[in-house]
This record gives C-alpha cells, sequence and structure tokens, in this order.
C-alpha cells in the first residue's frame, strides 16, 4: 500500500523551497492585480448602458415630481431617484454580495454542525498541509499569521482611529470603530454557539473554539475596511494598488492559520464569509450615507504610511519579543495533534474531528465531537 504521507512529505521536501515559495507567491500577486486591472475596463464597457439608466432615471423623477398627490411611497421612489445610476448599481451589488457571504455562513455552520461532507474535506486539507510542514515554513507562517493577530491588528487599529480622529474625519473614524468591534462581537457569539473544537490549540476559554477563525475575520475587516477607506475618490492606478495588497495579506493570513493546524478549511471560509459581510455592509453605508466632505476625505498615502508604521513597530515587537515562544508554543501544539495524515480518510462519525492530546498511543485515529456537551 502507498504511504501516502510519506510520498506528501517527500515532495514537500523537495519542491517546496523558499524560492518556490516566493515564485507562488509571486504568482498569486500577478494573476491578482490582472484580475483588478480588468474591473476599469468592465466599468468603461458599462458607462453606455449606465448613461442610459440615467436618462431613464431622471425621466422617471421628472414623472414622479409633477403627481397632483403624492403618496410615501412616491416620496421614497424620488428619493431613491435623486441618486445616480452608478451609486445604485454599488448599492446593488453590495446587498447581493452581503446577501452570498450571509448565505455562505449560515450553509458553512450547518454543514459543520451536522458533519457533513465539509467536515471530510477539512480533515483531508489539514491532513495534506501536516505532511508538508518543514522548520522555514513554520517560521514564515507564524510571522504572517502574526499580522492578522491580536497584537498587530490592535495596534493598526488604535493608530488609524487615532489618525482619523486627529484629521478630524469624525465619521470616517466611527465607521472604522465599529467595522472592528461589531466584527469582533460577532466572532465571539458564532464561537459561543457552535463551540467547534480547533484541530490544535494555543489558546484557551472562548478563543479554544474554531469556528470561525477571528484570524481571517479580523485581517479581513482591518485590512479590507481600510482599503475602502484609502480607494474612495482615487484613481484606478491607487485602488488596483490597494486591492492588490490587500487580497495577498489577507489570502497568506488565511493560509498561515491552516497551515499551522490552528483552523479547519471551512472555519477560514466562514472568517471571510464574515468579514466580507461586515465590509459590505458598513462600506456601503458609509459611501452612501456619508458621503465623505472634502474635509473629510482620506489621502491614501498618508492612511498608508500611518498604517505601515503601525504594522513595523508592532511587528518588530512580535519579532524580537514574541518569536520564539510563539513558534515554539505552535511546535508544540502541532506534534500533540494526533496524526490524521491519510489522505484518503475513513468514514467519521457526523460531527467527529480530530482532538490534540489524545492518539490512543498512536493505536487509533483520536476523535472528539464538535457538538458541545449535552
Amino acid at each position: 500500500m502507498v504511504d501516502v504521507p510519506a510520498r506528501a512529505s517527500a515532495f514537500a521536501e523537495a519542491w517546496l523551497t523558499p524560492g518556490t515559495a516566493l515564485g507562488l507567491l509571486a504568482l498569486f500577486t500577478l494573476v491578482t492585480v490582472l484580475l483588478l486591472s480588468l474591473v476599469p475596463l468592465l466599468v468603461a464597457l458599462l458607462r453606455p448602458v449606465v448613461r442610459r439608466l440615467d436618462q431613464w432615471r431622471l425621466w422617471g423623477a421628472g414623472a414622479l415630481s409633477g403627481l397632483p398627490r403624492r403618496t410615501r411611497l412616491t416620496n421614497l421612489t424620488l428619493r431613491v431617484l435623486e441618486r445616480e445610476v452608478a451609486e445604485l448599481l454599488v448599492v446593488v451589488l453590495a446587498g447581493a454580495a452581503l446577501l452570498a457571504c450571509g448565505g455562505a455562513l449560515f450553509w458553512l455552520a450547518g454543514a459543520v454542525a451536522e458533519g457533513d461532507e465539509v467536515v471530510h474535506i477539512d480533515q483531508m486539507v489539514f491532513a495534506q498541509l501536516r505532511a508538508w510542514r518543514t522548520d522555514w515554513l513554520d517560521i514564515a507562517m507564524v510571522a504572517v499569521t502574526e499580522l492578522g493577530g491580536a497584537r498587530i491588528s490592535v495596534a493598526v487599529g488604535v493608530a488609524v482611529f487615532a489618525w482619523l480622529w486627529w484629521r478630524r474625519a469624525w465619521t470616517a473614524a466611527l465607521y472604522w470603530a465599529a467595522a472592528l468591534l461589531g466584527a469582533r462581537a460577532c466572532v465571539m457569539a458564532l464561537k459561543l454557539g457552535m463551540a467547534r473544537v480547533r484541530p490544535a490549540s494555543i489558546y484557551t476559554g472562548l478563543e479554544s473554539y474554531s469556528f470561525p477563525s477571528g484570524h481571517a475575520t479580523s485581517s479581513m475587516v482591518t485590512y479590507g475596511f481600510l482599503a475602502v477607506l484609502m480607494c474612495l475618490r482615487q484613481p484606478w492606478r491607487v485602488r488596483i494598488l490597494v486591492l492588490a495588497l490587500t487580497v495577498v495579506a489577507v489570502a497568506a493570513i488565511g493560509v498561515s492559520r491552516l497551515y499551522l493546524g490552528m483552523h479547519w478549511l471551512s472555519d477560514v471560509a466562514a472568517g471571510y464569509a464574515l468579514g466580507l459581510a461586515w465590509i459590505a455592509l458598513l462600506g456601503t453605508a458609509y459611501h452612501t450615507l456619508h458621503v465623505p466632505a472634502p474635509k473629510e476625505s482620506v489621502a491614501p498615502w498618508r492612511l498608508g504610511v500611518v498604517t505601515a508604521a503601525a504594522v513595523v513597530i508592532s511587528g518588530s515587537y512580535v519579532v524580537w519579543f514574541r518569536m520564539p515562544d510563539t513558534l515554539e508554543r505552535y511546535r508544540q501544539a502541532a506534534s500533540a495533534t494526533p496524526a490524521v495524515l491519510a489522505l484518503r480518510l475513513p468514514a467519521l462519525p457526523a460531527g467527529a474531528t480530530p482532538a490534540a492530546g489524545r492518539s490512543c498511543d498512536g493505536r487509533c485515529p483520536a476523535l472528539r465531537s464538535d457538538s458541545p456537551p449535552r
């Protein structure tokens, strides 16, 4: 019988080098930039359609305003028609994204709770990534995962809020605080409700629960909403650069959580869905209800400098004082996790996942139910 874990480990040692990893990262960045570059082309192609819709909007607004008697529905329709078509299309797209992300989040939660095929896929991904672990990748992934951790995320959040408040951009500062605190509250509520056990853990209390990934949600909301603030009223060359950096950073943080064994694939996907839904909700509300005045406009390069300074200062502290201990904790958690390494896993009971620290001395795979004690 072919030893799949051994072959996977040998493949990782032969091909997974720092050079290939950097090459894959560069390729992913290039593909992201190319895809984002298609957005201005799509906007240009839709411009004649938007103009025609805008003509219909003006005609409809004139017809309704000429009515002798107006109802509440008529007044509400007139308010909507006062908005430009491009703005209305943005609201529609944001609403579609909100519904799609919310539906994906609820579907993932239901699939995990019922022990669906999603759980089997989670274990396959976990087994494959564990077989690829190497010393240099451990160091790199711990460094990447800290970008979405509490120390750096809080430093970025406080620095951006302080800068916006100092610039008297009161509305932007309040939306920024609502985005970070609201996303955190949602993560805590879902963790408590699902009570899913992590594949490996260095945490205690509420943070020992896995679904959804707090790092994925935090990175998506922190860097995603920051990108929203930086891209408003900016040319496409600025938007593409900011969005590309955001996508690469958020994706790398999610991969680091999977590699380190702190989360299942469905946890990270749920964190992304939750974070994107929160951005769609608050970003659209900020853009449509509180269009920033000139004095509240955010200079992207200044906000970028503030963010970079916060990341460098807090990241230097983490690397200098916390990195060795943190790396050792992650490695100990991985060594305490049972070796669920076969890519063709046997059928497991509904809701069963590997449990850390209990492997029957290698005689059988350890299992622990995702469901909380009844």
